[in-house]
């Protein structure tokens, strides 16, 4: 059974209070730039970049730079294929498979030209997907149409900041396993990197420490003088 998704726009977070299945999705259009997999070269594939291992799942799925005759880079990545970001492209019929090291809650990625099948745009008869298994969490580019500031139009056009958004799913089962597949040409995305809720308490702890510390020493600094 798909879980319930619930979605909100911006960084505004949604809080969960219905079934223990539901998951949230928060949206920003781009553009952006992530750098994620700027280490590899265009045409890359079966290579581990920040504990993520990424395998071709079937048919043809490689990095890619700027805009190709298969791939549209996502709006904010660069148009040249020479000093363009590098991102992942899947091309029609085919699958790009991630694993993680350890398990995960969430998963946030730079979606490029979402493609929802809208009749009469470049999206036509293709739709990107994303699946994440254990969970057995399924989203589509069909499902995000309608939603984020401005409204994910779902045409696969890489020039408009609707469709190309940032995707953060949260509230996820543990899993450790993703695929990213499309029944045409082409699903384009970068991984962003945004720090877990945990990890940004460790931060704020971390940061208030050091505040501490900084407030003790110039407090005996200041009684040091006086004396």
């Amino acid at each position: 059974m798909r879980k319930a998704l619930l979605l909100t726009t911006g960084l505004t977070w949604l809080a969960l209070t219905g079934s223990a299945n539901a998951f949230v999705v928060t949206l920003t259009a781009g553009p952006m730039d992530p750098q994620y997999f700027e280490p590899e070269a265009a045409g890359q594939n079966g290579f581990t970049l920040e504990g993520i291992t990424w395998t071709l799942g079937s048919g043809t799925a490689h990095t890619d730079k700027g805009t190709t005759t298969s791939d549209a880079a996502p709006l904010g990545m660069g148009s040249s294929t020479t000093t363009g970001t590098t991102y992942m492209g899947v091309q029609a019929n085919s699958s790009e498979v991630a694993t993680w090291a350890t398990p995960q809650t969430s998963l946030t990625l730079y979606w490029g030209s979402i493609d929802g099948d809208i009749a009469g745009s470049p999206s036509a008869g293709n739709i990107n997907q994303v699946s994440i298994q254990l969970g057995t969490t399924v989203l589509t580019g069909k499902e995000l149409i309608g939603m984020g500031s401005p409204s994910v139009l779902g045409e696969g056009e890489q020039g408009l900041p609707a469709d190309n958004q940032l995707v953060r799913i949260t509230g996820l089962e543990p899993f450790t396993t993703v695929t990213f597949s499309t029944s045409g040409n082409a699903f384009e995305f970068s991984v962003a990197a945004i720090p877990e809720p945990s990890t940004w308490a460790m931060m704020v702890l971390g940061f208030a420490g050091l505040g501490y510390a900084a407030f003790r020493r110039n407090s005996k600094s200041r009684v040091a003088v006086a004396i």
